[in-house]
């Protein structure tokens, strides 16, 4: 028993010489703190083996044994596999920072990192990052370039370093940035979106779908793809791979009312007008989407010759924005209809227009009924007539 508590000091004793040694190459006012511990747990260890009568309470034991051998243990462990506690602490804190939107102090955080380690490329991102959000892309552009000069396989540098080029409407520098982020990994969707969007803007149209499409290979997903693709494919006028695409969209995400409203403007331009009406009827939960829905549902209502519906559903455009009255006052196709178009009187103008032609059809079935009965030779009175007219008035009304 006397031979292990006495290996049990000599390697407190060792682990003591050993941080000692840590302290004078860093300073570190954290190292001074816990060779002061370890001191201090090594003293009462030795004391205790010429003092062998006396029992040691748990807590002390405890105490000896975490600053005695385990945190000194650590610390040999770290320094031996070439980790830095206040490098990795600084990025935490500089990562808290970031989260918080106090991008000052995040830069100042990563700062200190890179003083303690001024090779770690994913500090230089990081920091990039922090610049970028302040509006320093200067500074940012050469901390993301320093990180490619650390790491030539940093693809998220070369997107970033893309990013600015491109709000710098650079679009030849920034489609370079892009491919050499997409070369390293091609599954960055991110890259892919907005290389398409570059390749869009200098009207590369098709080298634009083709990057959609490799994207989709590897997230085969990913909905929002599907929609810019279709996007795309309805600029060239590709309809029927524009429906597939949004076709797909809804079936990845039955919400997504945007990819509705677009199915229905194709399908109007198609002539396809049942199937138009569906898509904009699926697309009206979106409040953002409604009133633009409602307005191409009364065109879809014109062309069917459908007035009555399509007064109803400009009124319901109306209700959602009230510049789809005067939109729709403008529109030829509206002409046959300006009359109601009075603002909050539409529908109950429409309305008496529907109850007209309920009139009609009362009095089309009244006259029938009233040349049957000629035919039995059976005459009515004033009052008898009026009477027949209002039971087959209610009974149509039933």
């Amino acid at each position: 028993m006397f031979f292990e508590v006495l290996v049990y000091c000599l390697l407190c004793a060792i682990l003591v010489a050993y941080s000692f040694c840590i302290y004078k190459k860093t300073q570190r006012a954290f190292v001074l703190a816990i060779l002061s511990l370890q001191v201090i747990a090594t003293v009462v260890q030795i004391s205790s083996v010429f003092a062998s009568d006396v029992e040691i309470h748990i807590s002390i034991q405890f105490f000896i044994f975490m600053f005695g051998i385990v945190i000194p243990a650590i610390l040999f462990f770290m320094n031996y596999a070439n980790i830095n506690i206040y490098e990795m602490l600084d990025i935490k804190l500089g990562d808290i920072a970031m989260n918080k939107g106090n991008y000052e102090k995040a830069i100042q955080k990563y700062q200190k990192a890179l003083v303690e380690n001024s090779k770690n490329s994913e500090v230089y991102v990081k920091l990039g990052k922090a610049y970028n959000a302040v509006g320093d892309k200067k500074t940012a552009f050469d901390r993301f370039a320093k990180a490619v000069e650390l790491n030539r396989n940093d693809y998220r540098s070369y997107y970033e370093i893309g990013v600015i080029f491109n709000d710098m409407n650079k679009k030849k520098d920034a489609g370079l940035m892009l491919d050499n982020s997409l070369r390293i990994k091609p599954d960055f969707t991110e890259a892919s979106v907005l290389l398409a969007e570059v390749l869009c803007t200098e009207n590369k149209f098709d080298e634009a779908i083709h990057v959609y499409k490799e994207a989709i290979k590897y997230d085969i997903d990913n909905y929002e793809l599907y929609y810019k693709l279709g996007v795309v494919h309805t600029e060239l006028r590709d309809f029927n791979d524009a429906l597939d695409c949004y076709k797909n969209v809804v079936r990845l995400n039955p919400q997504y009312y945007e990819a509705y409203f677009s199915m229905g403007q194709i399908y109007l331009l198609k002539g396809e007008f049942d199937n138009a009406i569906e898509a904009f009827s699926n697309s009206i939960f979106d409040k953002e989407i409604s009133g633009r829905a409602y307005y191409q549902m009364a065109k879809v209502c014109m062309l069917k010759e459908n007035e009555i519906a399509a007064v109803e559903n400009i009124q319901k455009a109306i209700d959602v924005d009230p510049t789809f009255r005067y939109k729709a006052e403008k529109e030829p196709l509206f002409k046959n209809i300006s009359d109601y178009l009075d603002g909050m009187h539409m529908v109950s103008t429409a309305q008496m227009k529907l109850e007209q032609e309920i009139d009609e059809k009362v009095k089309e079935k009244y006259e029938k009924e009233y040349e049957k009965e000629g035919e039995n030779e059976k005459e009515f009175t004033k009052a008898e007539l009026e009477n027949v007219h209002f039971n087959y008035f209610d009974k149509f009304n039933s």
